[in-house]
């Protein structure tokens, strides 16, 4: 499987991808406090795109994580605001994990 996060960062970089997913957990939605982010020893990747209009972090964004396995059983824990696809091996979406929108 691939995991597709579309990224608002408004620079070259429009999606990250993660392929050769063995298997995946998606979490329940999670809302940082205001002048917090998540713990950043709890997540390998901390994607977060959400802005308000002095170009922070908003307070109260809501955010998913994503933990997955890969086929040669590492782990890895993606924390994200935006929006991500899991796809099969052709490329084909199968699920659209959604933790906010871009306002």
């Amino acid at each position: 499987m691939i995991l597709k996060i579309e990224r608002y960062n408004k620079k070259d970089q429009k999606w990250v991808m993660y392929d050769n997913i063995r298997r995946l957990s998606i979490s329940g939605y999670y809302k940082q406090s205001f002048g917090t982010e998540p713990d950043t020893c709890e997540h390998d990747v901390l994607i977060f795109d959400i802005d308000n209009k002095d170009g922070g972090v908003k307070s109260g964004v809501t955010y998913r994580v994503i933990r997955y396995a890969l086929k040669d059983d590492s782990e890895i824990s993606i924390a994200f605001d935006t929006i991500a696809y899991l796809l099969n091996d052709n490329g084909k979406t199968i699920e659209k994990i959604v933790a906010n929108y871009n306002d």
